[in-house]
């Protein structure tokens, strides 16, 4: 396979998952993973896809807004395959109209599955908050 056409392919679904956080599109958003992709965050796995759009939608419905922001640090590609580092910023609003700055970062695995890349497995950590 093409290594720069791979890398822009990962590069659209970084881009591909943020736009769905913020118009809050849980279809298009868990199109972006694998359906035996396992998200960490915070100290929960969660394993399957079913199971991952269940624990977003349920973390969703506590915010009035969320403005999500991300760009991709590192990427390695070999074959199918992929690592990288994801920085993200987040301006939150809760239901009850508290406002925080979330600061993070993903460690992410990706996998080439019937022809389209996606996410396999995510690592979430909070760095700063504010």
């Amino acid at each position: 396979m093409d290594p720069t056409a791979d890398k822009l392919a990962i590069l659209e679904l970084v881009a591909a998952y943020g736009d769905a956080v913020n118009r809050r599109d849980g279809a298009a958003w868990i199109g972006c993973w694998a359906e035996d992709a396992v998200w960490c965050i915070r100290d929960r796995r969660i394993e399957g896809s079913a199971a991952i759009l269940q624990t977003w939608e349920t973390a969703m419905a506590g915010y009035a807004d969320v403005h999500f922001f991300s760009h991709l640090g590192r990427l390695s590609v070999t074959e199918d395959t992929a690592s990288g580092r994801v920085y993200t910023q987040e301006f939150l609003r809760t239901t009850d109209g508290d406002r925080r700055t979330q600061i993070g970062e993903y460690d992410d695995l990706f996998a080439r599955r019937g022809g389209s890349w996606v996410f396999t497995a995510r690592s979430f950590r909070i760095r700063d908050t504010v």
